[in-house]
């Protein structure tokens, strides 16, 4: 922890925070790294454990899942939302906390990816290699991911997926919050608040416009803060919770 020109301790030094997917080196440092996609993929990843996933196979590209289940028949896959929001057929399930709630995934192998987060697990797998350990974070499972986190050996950084190649306010929002409870210095509930409204504003509107299960996923899923013990770790290929582990 470095300290600012008042002394002030500083939280998150900027060397840690890498601030969309599309920034991540080629070369990345040695460490723990926290992937966070509030909407949606940080959010889905802890639902499917909660619902007794046995793990989570992130495809290095999306169209692979299938093949996945083809070698793992009790395996449930996730694609794309298609255009109603209804799913792809020949998928169980897509990116959405809302909807894997009905899907039967437990003790079951799963296999997914996702444009933004799902694809910057893969990219830190393929450019880290077993320099790099990957975890999965949000606001529904900051606190725990954090919890683990400081009994690892080695530095955190943070990588908030973004958008397009672009930071997105919510991931920077929910790797701020995530590193708050890292030093335990976690929010008041003001400050809760603030986080809150950050991600309401940035995804609400547009939400407005779409199926009500995207409000959904945000209001009851998302924005649930805390609510999961679940922590999401990369082995290989594959994400499994090592809540508890130490």
């Amino acid at each position: 922890m470095t300290l600012l020109a008042d002394g002030q301790a500083e939280l998150l030094p900027k060397d840690r925070m890498i601030p969309a997917r599309a920034q991540i080196p080629d070369d990345p440092e040695p460490g723990n790294y926290v992937v966070v996609d509030v909407a949606q993929f940080s959010t889905t990843v802890p639902e499917l454990f909660e619902n007794g996933a046995e793990y989570i196979h992130i495809t290095e590209d999306r169209g692979d899942e299938p093949a996945f289940q083809a070698e793992h028949p009790r395996a449930k896959i996730g694609g794309g939302s298609g255009p109603d929001y209804e799913g792809e057929p020949g998928y169980d399930f897509f990116n959405s906390p809302s909807f894997v709630q009905d899907i039967d995934v437990a003790g079951r192998p799963t296999a997914m990816t996702s444009t933004n987060g799902g694809n910057a697990v893969t990219d830190l797998r393929l450019a880290g290699g077993e320099d790099v350990t990957v975890y999965v974070g949000g606001l529904t499972n900051g606190a725990a991911v954090a919890d683990h986190l400081r009994e690892q050996d080695g530095k955190t950084y943070f990588v908030p997926a973004g958008s397009n190649g672009k930071p997105s306010p919510e991931d920077v929002a929910g790797a701020l919050y995530i590193a708050r409870h890292l030093h335990e210095k976690p929010p008041t509930d003001a400050e809760r608040a603030v986080y809150r409204e950050l991600v309401e504003f940035s995804k609400g509107p547009k939400y407005e416009r779409r199926p009500q299960i995207k409000r959904t996923d945000l209001y009851e899923y998302a924005l649930n803060f805390d609510s999961r013990d679940v922590v999401p770790r990369l082995e290989g290929q594959k994400l499994y919770d090592v809540a508890g582990e130490r």
